[in-house]
Formats: C-alpha cells, sequence, structure tokens
C-alpha cells in the first residue's frame, strides 16, 4: 500500500465525539496534522502523556486493544488505527480526552469520514514498510496465526463460532484503499446475545447496544440487517488491520488467522519485531526530490 506514493497525513484538523464501548464515558478525539515523521502517535490530553501506537506499549487486550504508558491506559484504539492504515495516513498524533476511545457505530466507518472530511496531505518523506522474508507463526491451543512473504498486504481470515448465524465463516483479500472502503471498513464489532450477561459482569461492553454492535440470538442477528452476509469475518480483519499497525510500518506479507483476536493479532506483531531475521526494510523508491520541498515537512507533492 505504500508504494508509489509520499507519507500522508492529514490536510487539517478534525474532531468527533463519542462514548466507549466498554466504560460508557465520553471522550472528544482530535485528529491533528503532523508536521514531520511522528508515526501514529495518542496524546492524552489531561495528561500529557503521549503513547506512539507500537506493540511495546500494548496492555491489555480483552475484547479491545489498549495501548499504556506512565500510568495511562487508552483502550479501544483499533477502530481508528484501522481507518487510518486502510486509507494509507502514516503520521498523525491523535488527541483523546478520556480513557476509551467512542465506539460510533461500531466500525471504522464514521473514523473513515473523518479522514475523508479531513483529506490526505502528501508529505515530503517516504513511508517505510516491513517486508516479511520468512515465515512466522504463533499459536494459542487451536488459535493460530501465520505472517509469510507476500508482495503486498494480504489477508486471509477463518472464524468458528457456535451459533448457526455465524458458524464458520471466512475471507481472504488483498488489502488496498479501495478495498478496505468496500469491504472491511463498514463492518461493525459483533457478539453473542448469550455472552452479554457475562460481559457486563466483568465490567465491559457497558455502553453496548444495538446502535453499535451486532447481537446474535439463538434466532439470529437482533439488528434489524447485516451490512454484510459475512460481516463478522469482515470485522475480524478490519480489526486485524488495525492491530497491525502496532508494527510501527506498512507490512508486506501474507496474514493467514485463524479463529484468532487481539491478543494474538499483537503477539504476531510482536513475534515479527523479536526476529530481525525475518523481515527487512522496504523502503519505497525515493526519486529526485522537488527543491522547494524539505525532508520532513508536509507540503503537497505535486503529481
Amino acid at each position: 500500500m505504500h508504494r508509489n506514493r509520499h507519507a500522508q497525513t492529514l490536510r487539517r484538523a478534525v474532531t468527533l465525539t463519542g462514548r466507549g464501548l466498554h466504560g460508557n464515558q465520553p471522550c472528544t478525539v482530535t485528529l491533528l496534522p503532523a508536521d514531520h515523521a511522528t508515526g501514529l502517535v495518542f496524546r492524552h490530553t489531561p495528561t500529557g502523556v503521549e503513547i506512539p501506537a507500537l506493540a511495546e506499549h500494548v496492555g491489555d487486550c480483552s475484547l479491545a486493544t489498549s495501548l499504556t504508558k506512565d500510568g495511562v491506559r487508552l483502550q479501544t484504539i483499533e477502530h481508528l488505527l484501522s481507518a487510518l492504515v486502510g486509507l494509507g495516513v502514516d503520521h498523525l498524533v491523535i488527541e483523546v480526552d478520556g480513557e476509551e476511545l467512542p465506539i460510533l457505530d461500531g466500525s471504522a466507518e464514521p473514523w473513515v469520514r473523518l479522514i475523508q472530511e479531513a483529506g490526505l496531505r502528501a508529505m515530503a518523506i517516504w513511508p517505510r514498510a516491513l517486508r516479511i522474508l520468512k515465515p512466522i507463526e504463533v499459536r494459542r491451543g487451536d488459535k493460530w496465526m501465520r505472517v509469510s512473504p507476500w508482495d503486498g498486504l494480504r489477508l486471509a481470515y477463518t472464524i468458528v463460532y457456535d451459533n448457526p448465524y455465524i458458524g464458520r465463516q471466512s475471507r481472504e483479500l488483498t488489502l488496498t484503499p479501495d478495498k478496505y472502503l468496500a469491504e472491511l471498513g463498514r463492518a461493525r464489532t459483533f457478539c453473542l446475545e448469550s455472552d452479554i450477561a457475562f460481559m457486563r459482569s466483568r465490567g465491559l461492553a457497558l455502553g453496548g447496544s444495538l446502535e453499535n454492535a451486532v447481537v446474535f440470538g439463538a434466532d439470529g442477528p437482533l439488528n434489524d440487517a447485516l451490512r454484510f452476509e459475512d460481516e463478522a469475518v469482515r470485522h475480524k480483519m478490519m480489526d486485524l488491520v488495525g492491530d497491525l499497525a502496532l508494527l510501527g510500518a506498512h507490512l508486506e506479507g501474507f496474514v493467514e488467522a485463524h479463529c484468532a483476536g487481539h491478543a494474538l493479532h499483537v503477539e504476531l506483531a510482536r513475534a515479527i519485531l523479536a526476529d530481525p531475521t525475518a523481515w527487512t526494510w522496504a523502503d519505497a523508491a525515493t526519486p529526485a526530490r522537488p527543491r522547494h520541498l524539505f525532508l520532513g515537512a508536509a507540503e503537497p507533492v505535486p503529481a
């Protein structure tokens, strides 16, 4: 996804407010354009603590991905990260005034619209990609993930649920911004109706409703309609795109996942980074830089 283009940030700042899925607390998020190579960085405005979106800062992964640093914990970051990766945003400061990002409609689509409202701006630097050289695999019982060499980023995901309206679902695609918009970004988070009481007894899903999640009951989805027949596996793939942002670079490889989730997504990212013989940096070929561009600036780049 990084090839043949400059790194990108947003053209202007944009703000969105909503409530968290698990804590049901309000949170305002402002996306600030970067003027140099920041990567994707969260800034907790009440404390000023900045947390780069990197695997080394990942904390708890129970039903969502969280980042922790200096006593600050930010939860449910994966949908925003997914939208940023899916649309090709490389550098951004994300200001957050709460502890959990808004769940919105349960998909990445509201974040996509916010990014599109801001617009993309090319930077006078080139994005980095992490290219897989040999297979890496992680397993937890019957759950597993594998990444192998591939030209670009290809994803294959399988889920198996003991509910006839989910059952076994598989999907595979090569990720591009167009494919992300058409096939993944709109897929909503989901759960089984039978799991809701248990989650709430643990202080989770306190802000959940049919407005921000697909709930599968014994007789089918409780929502009016699904956005895709296989919306569940598409949402898992959307989550995976966000969790792969924690590598700190675009990934070039074929990622296969079987009955995985946030914890295994992060475990794979950490396994990749822990084995420097399994990957190499694959920078975009750098043409002669126009004289009016300065390394690190966030100026529009002529086509």
